[in-house]
């Protein structure tokens, strides 16, 4: 949830980046994936903390079962790092890895890795238009946009079927900030980073989750 206060609205160059903003609430987001509990039908626990006048956290439970996964359950208003990686502990549980960046790339074996979209050269200045015509954030991108709204990352030597994205990223001209790969049941969970922010300086980050399948 974001807070806005009805005042003048102010135009803030930051380097490369322009942002439109009306009275700066820096409500920042920060994911902090736990882990996964082993099995078909399993878990992924996941936390949101946000900063600045939003400050909360809330917890995330992630069922990955059937047809698609489902938020279950949920908590906020104060960490779980004390007690999740606990709790994952005494459970059967998938092993994490956490996977970095080779020059672009996230390798997940020799053969299997991904890297983020290509960049989106109108894109800026399409989102920004946007927010000069009375919009927020994210929603209203969406809410506008006509075609090539979401861009996802390239996968090579594996198909990729993307299960779960969180509705309050801007998937577009992103940079990948952290990518967890569960081998045991081939889950891929990518935290994506947006340079681009909404209207009182918050964050439009964002988290996918694939289920990775070898080519046959």
């Amino acid at each position: 949830m974001r807070l806005f206060v009805s005042v003048a609205t102010l135009v803030i160059t930051l380097g490369p980046i322009t942002v439109n903003t009306q009275a700066a609430t820096f409500c920042t987001q920060e994911f902090t994936i736990y882990g996964k509990t082993a099995g078909d039908h399993s878990i992924l626990m996941y936390e949101i903390y946000t900063g600045g006048e939003c400050e909360d956290w809330t917890i995330h439970s992630l069922y990955l079962g059937f047809d698609s996964p489902k938020l279950i359950g949920g908590g906020t208003g104060a960490t779980g790092k004390d007690w999740i990686p606990i709790l994952l502990n005494d459970l059967p549980h998938d092993t994490r890895v956490e996977l970095s960046d080779s020059n672009g790339a996230f390798y997940i074996n020799d053969t299997t890795y991904f890297t983020p979209p290509q960049l989106d050269s109108t894109f800026k200045r399409k989102f920004m238009h946007i927010i000069r015509e009375g919009g927020s954030d994210e929603r209203d991108w969406y809410r506008a946009c006509q075609s090539g709204c979401s861009d996802y990352p390239e996968f090579y030597g594996a198909d990729a079927e993307l299960i779960y994205v969180f509705r309050g990223g801007l998937y577009k001209n992103y940079t990948i900030k952290e990518a967890v790969h569960f081998p045991e049941s081939g889950y891929l969970v990518i935290i994506i980073d947006q340079p681009l922010t909404a209207t009182g300086m918050d964050t439009m980050h964002g988290m996918l989750v694939y289920r990775l399948h070898s080519k046959e």
